[in-house]
């Protein structure tokens, strides 16, 4: 099977995993207040929950264009980049000051 070069798979897989990693780390960064209620619930979300819903943008773009097999291979990929961001932030917290 010949593999056929894609002009922007690169970049968006590069956006995709960009957005993984950033919305996990945003979850514990900081909470985000609107200021005011809707339907008696206060706006308030943290910084992860805004961005996350991006990252299905770029799924169904990678899995539309590029189809399921790169799909599968840009996901693999941020989970693995996810798994290294977490065994670096636990070997950082368990370091000396």
């Amino acid at each position: 099977m010949q593999w056929k070069a894609y002009r922007y798979y690169d970049l968006i897989m590069v956006f995709f995993v960009m957005v993984l990693l950033l919305s996990n780390v945003l979850s514990s960064a900081k909470i985000v207040d609107w200021g005011f209620s809707l339907f008696g619930l206060p706006l308030a979300f943290d910084a992860g929950t805004l961005l996350f819903p991006i990252s299905y943008i770029f799924g169904d773009i990678l899995t539309e264009v590029y189809g399921y097999r790169r799909s599968r291979r840009v996901i693999w990929t941020g989970f693995v980049c996810l798994v290294l961001t977490s065994a670096i932030f636990w070997i950082v917290k368990i370091l000396p000051g």
